[in-house]
């Protein structure tokens, strides 16, 4: 018995041997590849195992905690020497005695996104650093430093935590 298929390029039929389920064929016309399906009466069902109330219950209280995170970084309160890092106008430094664990949350705050592949939030959190750049660098430093990342990225591996300081000291 044989399989009969249609190139999606050209639109010639095909006819495949059964031997060739599964696989990639070439059109003898347009020599474009062509996949050749497995007969529906051939496939099996795999037999899917129960889910887990206990899976479903951990990631809703994950989920649960990432939005309270989320939530209080949005509404983190300025204090009198975070005033520098939120104004869009400067472009030097923090001023002296600013906070430097401001420049540090910031740049926690970009670690975490990218550990979350939060792409956008830390595209965010790299326009602040951008116009603290010294102070940054200090920050990222100081981190690279530590053997054992922060609380915030536990769970991330040491090499994958110091490819991110790395990739973020590149675009500072």
């Amino acid at each position: 018995m044989s399989i009969h298929v249609q190139c999606e390029k050209c639109g010639r039929g095909l006819v495949a041997p059964r031997e060739a389920a599964g696989k990639q064929g070439k059109c003898p016309q347009c020599q474009s590849d062509v996949y050749i399906p497995t007969p529906e009466e051939e496939i099996e069902e795999l037999p899917l195992a129960p889910e887990d109330e206990r899976d479903r219950e951990r990631e809703a209280r994950l989920l649960a905690e990432r939005r309270q995170v989320d939530h209080m970084l949005a509404h983190e309160t300025a204090g009198p020497d975070d005033a520098a890092l939120r104004s869009p106008a400067r472009t030097g430094g923090p001023a002296p005695g600013t906070g430097r664990t401001t420049v540090k949350g910031v740049v926690l705050a970009y670690l975490a996104a990218m550990r979350d592949s939060d792409l956008a939030r830390a595209e965010q959190a790299l326009t602040l650093l951008a116009d603290h750049r010294d102070e940054t660098l200090k920050v990222i430093e100081r981190l690279a430093a530590d053997q054992i990342p922060p609380p915030e990225m536990a769970g991330v591996p040491v090499a994958v935590y110091q490819g991110f300081l790395k990739g973020l000291h590149a675009k500072i």
